[in-house]
């Protein structure tokens, strides 16, 4: 391990301001700065070096993709007797139905609630009813109004749609389903049903579990199938129903040396610039296609004195700028990325390679 002192981390920085001027106040506010003595700086990520059979726009796109995907999306857990699956929910392509699901959510008034339908090879369903031993009822949840349709997504397996009234495309409240299997037929039917989220990691098998559960008709009136667990018949007893509590999943904080911060949409780099100092610095990411653009922001360096292991490195007399790994929403998406400095006025860095796991 190496020690380095402050002076020299901004040493270099300054360095690479000096073309542009120096601000030694700090600005009142680091993130859009606007003093005439700096000018903020773009680094253009180029990808026409990356695959040969690759166009640069195709490229480009898959990158915008894999961060955009994982950035500032909400997970919730839903947790059951037979086991827990969390929910990736989809923020940007569905907020309202996001927002208004979060809502049932956060209020609680999912909490205590059961599947209450099960058509194994197609849907499992909650949202609706919870169950009161005491006077033997079944009990329906408040609900808000309905909500307006946002049909972006098919209905494949593993993912979480709304439930909804025949007929009427805008009348989703409380209940949801998870899709069993790919139904194309719900993406046509009644306007499309919205799919809001994902079932992710080996929730799936929580859910076939539910799914293979025997079923009854339990509710009056209704077609529906109930899964039971241990029911050998009589009355019935809370723990005989699937029932659900479900709770947003806190985000966990990063701590990895090189990543794209979702919270902020910044890239937060770690950088060894060998005797010029060590630093961190984050960049903004301005366009995504077809070329992705970030930022980077002066104000944001903060001098190191320790080099870790992990630390990209910046060769100087090449101007090569190398990642050895970058975290994308808590996973390595990318590794070994070559920067090349193009414009040390301008700090315009251009990509020229980087590998996939």
């Amino acid at each position: 391990m190496s020690q380095k002192g402050e002076a020299s981390g901004l040493r270099l920085f300054c360095g690479w301001l000096k073309p542009l001027g120096y601000l030694t106040t700090r600005p009142t506010n680091p993130y859009n700065c606007v003093s005439p003595f700096i000018k903020p700086a773009v680094i253009v990520f180029s990808f026409n070096q990356y695959r040969v059979f690759l166009s640069l726009k195709l490229v480009a796109i898959l990158f915008a993709f894999s961060v955009s995907s994982v950035q500032a999306q909400t997970t919730v857990r839903v947790s059951t007797a037979l086991g827990n699956f969390d929910i990736e929910l989809f923020d940007s392509t569905a907020p309202v139905t996001v927002a208004n699901f979060l809502s049932y959510v956060n209020s609680g008034r999912f909490n205590g609630t059961f599947i209450h339908r099960s058509e194994p090879g197609f849907v499992i369903q909650g949202g609706w009813l919870s169950y009161n031993q005491t006077s033997n009822s079944l009990n329906e949840i408040q609900v808000d109004a309905p909500i307006v349709n946002e049909f972006n997504i098919s209905n494949t397996r593993g993912t979480v749609a709304m439930a909804k009234l025949g007929g009427n495309p805008n009348s989703a409240t409380s209940q949801w389903f998870v899709n069993l299997a790919d139904n194309p037929g719900l993406d046509s039917n009644n306007g499309g049903f919205t799919v809001f989220g994902t079932v992710i990691g080996d929730g799936m098998d929580t859910v076939d579990a539910i799914a293979r559960l025997p079923a009854q008709k339990v509710i009056n009136g209704l077609d529906f199938q109930v899964p039971l667990v241990n029911y050998a018949g009589g009355a019935l007893a809370t723990e005989n129903f699937v029932n659900l509590s479900i709770a947003v999943l806190e985000s966990p904080t990063s701590s990895a040396l090189n990543r794209f911060d979702d919270s902020s949409n910044q890239l937060i780099l770690s950088v060894d610039a060998g005797s010029a100092g060590i630093f961190q610095i984050a960049f903004s990411i301005e366009t995504q296609d077809p070329q992705v653009i970030v930022r980077a922001l002066p104000t944001s360096l903060i001098p190191k004195t320790t080099v870790e292991a992990g630390f990209s490195t910046f060769n100087e007399p090449t101007g090569q700028l190398t990642i050895p790994e970058l975290e994308v929403g808590g996973q390595v998406a990318y590794r070994n990325l070559i920067l090349s400095l193009t414009d040390s006025a301008q700090l315009l860095f251009t990509l020229q390679s980087f590998e996939t796991p």
